[in-house]
């Protein structure tokens, strides 16, 4: 039949060079490896079996492989590594209803004591036109 094979793995010089295919088992044991090893930011230095092993692993395939480190700028920081590597979440169970009845309350408040002021700007306007009319005579 005609098409695309997409049986694994794949055959040398359909797709790809001989040397590049994927070799199943080396893909199975980089999984294993990753999977047993920590690789929390933390842990992570030039020297960890990750990194050594992934740089490895990049140069069997790439023709230039450079590892650089990144530090944050310790005044602004545009990342934040933590500690621990396992963290725990407390939920608290708040009454929401309560908040969202005080925030109303403020809220009308506040409108209110805007529409009354500029409700009543008429008013101060005659009472002040008419003391510069009680100084003017």
């Amino acid at each position: 039949s005609s098409g695309i094979n997409a049986e694994w793995p794949l055959r040398p010089g359909t797709i790809l060079d001989d040397y590049l295919v994927p070799n199943k088992q080396l893909l199975a044991r980089t999984v294993e490896f990753l999977a047993k090893t920590q690789r929390s930011a933390t842990l992570l230095q030039r020297d960890s079996p990750v990194m050594l092993n992934l740089e490895q692993t990049l140069s069997k395939y790439a023709s230039e492989v450079i590892v650089s480190e990144l530090k944050a700028s310790k005044r602004d920081p545009e990342f934040q590594f933590y500690d621990q590597t396992e963290t725990k979440l407390f939920a608290y169970n708040v009454k929401p209803a309560v908040f969202d009845l005080f925030l109303a309350i403020a809220v009308i408040a506040y409108l209110g004591t805007i529409y009354l002021c500029v409700g009543s700007i008429p008013h101060g306007m005659t009472y002040l036109y008419q003391m510069k009319k009680l100084k003017s005579s």
